[in-house]
């Protein structure tokens, strides 16, 4: 139940968790371009503008130098005839005067051919020596030069050098030198933002080197320089470009551009991480909106879904517990008006119909075993008259031949006729369920043998060999039901004598290997093998239907009910086993049937499912022992009494039950043949009577009855009775109860 709304509901769920990490995926995807976007504008202009500002201020700082080494101020120091000290003194004055009116230049000084300072807008530098200044001696060579740059680390003010030659009287006479503070090239307390994220500028000289960076720790930090990044940055070159690089791990992203002046790489740039963050929270934003509204819906949906769910499961679980078989279940009341309630209520009806003819089967069943019970015993009282009667009339040693072939012609037609009767109950019992296997142990060589000495007349009589193949690898004694495996040897024996004109039929017996053999059973294979008529291919199909033959026309050869096969069927399913049908019309049929049988070692086993061999009554020795005969028919009562004559013993008749009771109460008895179905008391009561009896407590009482149905003889046995025979008597199974319990005392 749980698996269909699963089925439902989850691909719902799974599409819109799916829908939503889809969009805030892309959501974060749009978001971060457009912060990058935004990002990379902005480091683009700001790199652009301290370039452009570093550039501009070089441009005049080299216009401004150019303007003041022809100036006459400077050239007079240099002109001889002029007094010196004076012409100094004036320039001096001159110097200090431009420093005044310039607020980027902090000082000015000029230096003879040697590098001596011999006059400068501070006086504490007159008289030092400058040669050693790279950016000096290049001018003295006569070179318009920068020299030192760097960005002040309190101040972020930058500081350059210039340098140029002074020339007088057509030769280098020496050089003025400009220490220039420009305002802040990049400031960083002021902040440039997108979306609240700080993006800075920094600058690299050629040696990896940072003249200027947010962290101070790295700026003018000489034991911490990186060229191999100004490698990275610089491959931009004087155009710029977007630039990703990794420092002090973490990860920056930005634009850079190299300054043509100082070649320095001029970079604007952000921790990728708070770059990007305005995107991550976008896109979290979005999956958590997303993520809101599919719990809303999915909570309205499942809940929805649950109503219809709920209804449907309840139907579903209803459904298979009427297919089951459970029609005891009872639906809920339901106040739904849609397809659901009209499913509800149609199956409610189709329950009720299904009870209705449940109710109506079993009463037929019921009815349909009373009659089958009714029919059996009304058909098999006669029948017990006509065989033991025949019987009684064949035991006579002076009949005419003719006379004895009428009865033995009678005799076969009421057996046959009971046949017919024992084949409609059994399959009846397997329709029902209600047919038990017996487990006891037993010889199947000897049920094998027995069940041909039945058929070795009738095989005589036709001119057809009957023979057994009982190989030696296969066990003798089992545990099983041989009664069972005699009557489908008997049914198939049977078929071959009837379907062989002539020739021969073999029974035979094989073991075979099974992989489903378990528990010790073994797979035993019996079969009975002609050479009759054969079996066409298109009967093969229905030999195992109820009521079918091969031969179904008005003209047909051959009689039978067309049960016996499929009676044997069954037994052979309920034994494990299955039929096997080899066939070829006019060369002879094969039918074969296996069956998983557990072997008996002990080699200890009772009877084979036949009667014994058949001896006198006179022979039994139970002269002088007392018999209670409680039936009400007087031909049956006229036949017991016959049979049994002969072995000397009393025979006391009754006509019901009560008066069995009384006889038991008055008298002393050895064995009481009990039936069933009498007037007054029926026998199943008298013999509760008699076992609530001092003397009779332990009186054999044995049912004697045309009552064949399992049942009947459950109820039996549950009041006390120790033996069951069904009518017609047969005189052998009657010899062998009378033996049993008059001789040895043991149950059979």
């Amino acid at each position: 139940m749980r698996s269909l709304r699963v089925k439902l509901i989850a691909p719902f769920i799974a599409g819109t968790l799916a829908l939503t990490l889809l969009l805030a995926w892309y959501t974060y995807s749009s978001a971060r371009q457009a912060v990058e976007d935004a990002m990379l504008l902005i480091s683009e202009a700001k790199t652009d503008h301290a370039s452009g500002s570093m550039s501009l201020l070089f441009k005049s700082m080299s216009s401004s130098l150019q303007n003041m080494v022809v100036d006459p101020h400077v050239t007079a120091m240099f002109e001889g005839g002029r007094d010196t000290v004076q012409a100094r003194a004036k320039t001096a004055d001159w110097l200090e005067i431009i420093i005044q009116g310039n607020e980027y230049y902090r000082d000015i000084l000029i230096v003879d051919k040697s590098g001596f300072c011999v006059a400068s807008s501070n006086p504490g530098h007159v008289g030092n020596l400058y040669i050693e200044k790279p950016y000096v001696r290049e001018a003295l060579r006569g070179a318009f030069i920068f020299g030192e740059s760097s960005v002040g680390k309190v101040t972020k003010r930058f500081s350059a050098i210039a340098a140029g030659p002074v020339d007088a009287g057509g030769g280098i006479v020496g050089a003025l030198i400009v220490f220039n503070d420009f305002p802040k090239i990049v400031d960083y307390e002021s902040k440039a933002t997108h979306d609240s994220q700080t993006i800075f500028t920094a600058m690299l000289d050629p040696q990896g080197l940072f003249t200027a960076h947010k962290d101070p720790a790295l700026m003018d930090n000489v034991e911490n320089t990186f060229p191999q990044l100004y490698e990275k940055l610089a491959a931009v070159g004087e155009k710029g470009g977007a630039v990703s690089y990794h420092l002090l791990d973490r990860q920056y992203t930005g634009y850079a551009k190299v300054e043509p002046n100082t070649h320095w790489v001029v970079v604007t740039s952000g921790i990728q991480s708070e770059v990007f963050a305005p995107a991550y929270r976008v896109g979290l934003t979005v999956f958590g909106i997303s993520a809101t509204f599919l719990c809303v819906i999915s909570f309205m949906v499942v809940r929805f879904a649950n109503g219809i769910l709920s209804s449907l499961l309840s139907l579903i679980h209803y459904a298979k517990r009427v297919s089951e078989g459970d029609l005891s279940l009872r639906l809920d009341p339901t106040s739904r008006k849609d397809e659901l309630g009209i499913l509800h209520t149609a199956l409610e009806r189709l329950v009720a119909s299904l009870q209705s003819m449940l109710k109506k089967t079993e009463e037929a069943g019921r009815m349909k075993g009373q009659f089958l019970a009714n029919m059996s015993h009304e058909i098999r009282t006669p029948l017990n008259a006509i065989i033991g009667m025949t019987h009684l009339c064949a035991r006579e040693g002076n009949l005419p031949e003719k006379t004895r072939g009428y009865l033995d012609k009678i005799q076969t037609a009421a057996k046959s006729l009971l046949g017919v009767i024992n084949d409609i109950l059994d399959l009846s019992k397997v329709e029902a369920g209600m047919l038990s296997m017996e487990h006891t142990p037993f010889s199947l060589r000897e049920t094998l043998e027995n069940t041909l000495d039945i058929h070795q007349d009738n095989a005589r009589t036709r001119g057809i060999a009957l023979s057994l193949d009982y190989p030696e690898n296969v066990p003798a004694f089992f545990i099983g039901d041989p009664l069972r495996i005699g009557q489908v040897l008997n049914n198939l024996i049977s078929n071959a004598l009837k379907f062989t004109p002539h020739g021969s039929v073999t029974v035979f017996c094989r073991r075979e290997q099974n992989a489903s053999e378990a528990g010790g059973a073994v797979t035993i294979r019996c079969g009975v093998s002609d050479t009759g008529i054969g079996i066409s291919g298109d009967a093969l199909a229905g030999l195992f239907q109820p009521f079918t033959q091969a031969d179904a026309s008005i003209t047909r050869k051959f009689g039978g009910t067309g049960l016996g096969l499929a009676i044997s069927d069954r037994l052979v399913q309920m034994m494990g086993g299955s039929f096997h049908v080899e066939s070829q019309p006019g060369k002879g049929t094969t039918f074969s049937f296996s069956m998983l049988l557990e072997p008996d070692a002990s080699g200890v086993f009772g009877t084979s499912g036949e009667a014994p061999p058949d001896e006198a009554f006179e022979r039994l020795g139970i002269t002088g022992k007392r018999i209670l005969v409680a039936e009400d028919n007087e031909i049956n009562q006229l036949i017991v009494q016959e049979l049994i004559a002969p072995s000397g013993a009393e025979v006391i008749l009754v006509a019901n039950g009560q008066e069995a009771v009384e006889a038991v109460r008055k008298e002393a008895f050895d064995l009481v043949l009990m039936d069933m179905q009498m007037p007054v008391m029926d026998g199943l009561e008298a013999t509760r009577i008699i076992r609530s009896l001092d003397h009779g407590r332990n009186l054999p009482v044995i049912a004697v009855t045309a009552n064949a149905m399992k049942e009947d003889k459950d109820r039996g046995f549950a009041s006390g009775m120790n033996d069951y025979i069904t009518k017609p008597i047969e005189p052998r199974e009657l010899l062998q109860v009378l033996r049993a319990w008059l001789t040895t005392r043991a149950p059979r």
